[in-house]
């Protein structure tokens, strides 16, 4: 089992990923935070620079839902990415 979740942030690339020995997040490609190891519930913590430069925190929440992977990406207190909602372009 691998779960990828990918999206880009103004000019950098924010990928999520769950597989069953553990969770990672990786900001360009760069590992910010990862938990080893099979959890139903986990959250990931990273930075990244807006357009104007200045640092702001990310936050991913990923969980099991009706035997389903959820995953919901936070930077600031803006809700970026999540799996229930259909984004359009």
């Amino acid at each position: 089992m691998r779960d990828v979740w990918k999206l880009k942030y103004g000019t950098h690339t924010i990928q999520v990923e769950k597989t069953v020995a553990g969770e990672k997040l990786f900001v360009d490609g760069v590992l910010q935070d990862e938990h080893l190891g099979f959890h139903l519930s986990s959250r990931l913590f990273g930075k990244v620079k807006n357009e104007e430069g200045e640092t702001e925190d990310i936050k991913v929440s990923i969980g099991w839902r009706l035997f389903k992977v959820q995953c919901r990406i936070f930077v600031g207190e803006r809700l970026v990415h999540s799996t229930d909602i259909q984004w359009e372009g």
